[in-house]
């Protein structure tokens, strides 16, 4: 992982998902995905009547933890009179895009019961950008100007 990542911006897209298993039994599945990274909980839009391949195509952007290399998704089919119905979930890892600056990489989903339940596509982007330096003081007479405290103006006494 590139080191002084700590605050850094993830950009992230999540494309879609592919072979979902299909937890409908008379409709189509209406699924989401939710992204976690520490304490972030990210949902995207229901893809109503997405089936077994859903489309998102949304984009979040995580400033990032030192030490933490991974996003964990899982996707859900939205239902209106019950719970959600847990699809399946997939870690997301992140060592490629902060190493190349970029990973588009479809992920495997799996069950409660550790079988296949999918894919998920997902975009990372990770630009790492430089942290402000104080400017230099270069020449003599700026180093003076900086170096004397300002002189108070001299007090008036009412009349």
């Amino acid at each position: 992982m590139a080191a002084g990542v700590q605050g850094q911006l993830l950009d992230i897209n999540v494309l879609g998902c592919r072979n979902l298993r299909d937890k409908e039994w008379l409709s189509r599945q209406d699924p989401y995905v939710v992204i976690t990274y520490a304490s972030s909980k990210l949902r995207t839009k229901t893809d109503t009547d997405g089936g077994r391949n859903p489309s998102f195509n949304q984009k979040f952007v995580l400033p990032l933890i030192e030490g933490l290399r991974e996003i964990n998704a899982e996707v859900w089919n939205s239902n209106t009179l019950t719970f959600d119905d847990f699809i399946g979930s997939g870690r997301i890892l992140l060592d490629k895009a902060l190493t190349t600056g970029y990973d588009d990489s479809t992920w495997n989903l799996t069950s409660k019961s550790g079988r296949y339940a999918g894919e998920l596509r997902v975009i990372l982007h990770f630009t790492k950008t430089p942290k402000p330096v104080a400017p230099m003081v270069s020449s003599p007479y700026a180093a003076q100007l900086y170096s004397t405290a300002p002189q108070p103006y001299p007090y008036a006494a009412p009349p």
